[in-house]
C-alpha cells in the first residue's frame, strides 16, 4: 500500500532539514516568478499578444509541474517520513509526466508562433488570432492530459510484491 523512498536515508536530520529548506525556497521563488509572469502579462496590454500568452500559460503549466513533485519531496525532507502511499505515487507519477508531455506540447505550439512571426511577418496577425491562440493552448493541454492516461491504466493494473523499498528521491 506504500512505498518507503530512500534516497535521503544516510543524511542527518539537520542535513535533510537545511535541504528541505533550499527546496522550498527555491520552489517559492520559481510559484512568485511565474506567478509575476502572469500577472504582468495580464496587467500590460502591450504584453497581450500571442508570444506573450504562451509565455504566461508556459508559466501557469510550470507552477503546477514543479508543484507536482517539489511539494512531497520537501515534506519527506522536513518530516522525516520517507513514505509514500500507493495512490499517491501514482498520481504523482501521472501529473509528472503528463504536465511534462503538456509542457513539450506548448514550447511546440510556441515555436510555431515564432515560425509564423519570421516567416510570415506580414499575415502574422491575420494567423494568429485570439481564437487559434486559445485552440492550440487547448489542444497542448488536452493532449498531455489524455496522452498520459493510457500509463496511469496501466499502472493500476500491476501488482507489487516483494520490497517496498526504493533506492530514490
Amino acid at each position: 500500500t506504500e512505498f518507503i523512498l530512500e534516497g535521503f536515508s544516510g543524511l542527518d536530520q539537520r542535513l535533510q532539514l537545511f535541504l528541505s529548506l533550499v527546496l522550498l525556497l527555491v520552489y517559492l521563488t520559481t510559484v512568485v516568478g511565474n506567478t509575476t509572469i502572469i500577472f504582468l502579462v495580464c496587467v500590460d496590454h502591450h504584453l497581450q499578444t500571442p508570444m506573450y500568452f504562451f509565455i504566461s500559460n508556459l508559466s501557469f503549466l510550470e507552477i503546477w509541474f514543479t508543484s507536482s513533485t517539489s511539494i512531497k519531496l520537501v515534506l519527506i525532507l522536513g518530516s522525516g517520513r520517507r513514505t509514500i502511499s500507493l495512490s499517491s505515487c501514482f498520481a504523482q507519477s501521472y501529473f509528472y509526466f503528463a504536465l511534462g508531455c503538456t509542457e513539450f506540447v506548448l514550447l511546440v505550439v510556441m515555436s510555431f508562433d515564432r515560425y509564423v512571426a519570421i516567416c510570415q511577418p506580414l499575415r502574422y496577425a491575420a494567423i494568429m488570432k485570439p481564437r487559434l491562440c486559445i485552440h492550440l493552448v487547448v489542444a497542448a493541454w488536452a493532449t498531455g492530459i489524455t496522452l498520459l492516461s493510457y500509463r496511469l491504466v496501466l499502472l493500476h493494473k500491476l501488482t507489487f510484491c516483494g520490497s517496498n523499498k526504493i533506492q530514490h528521491f
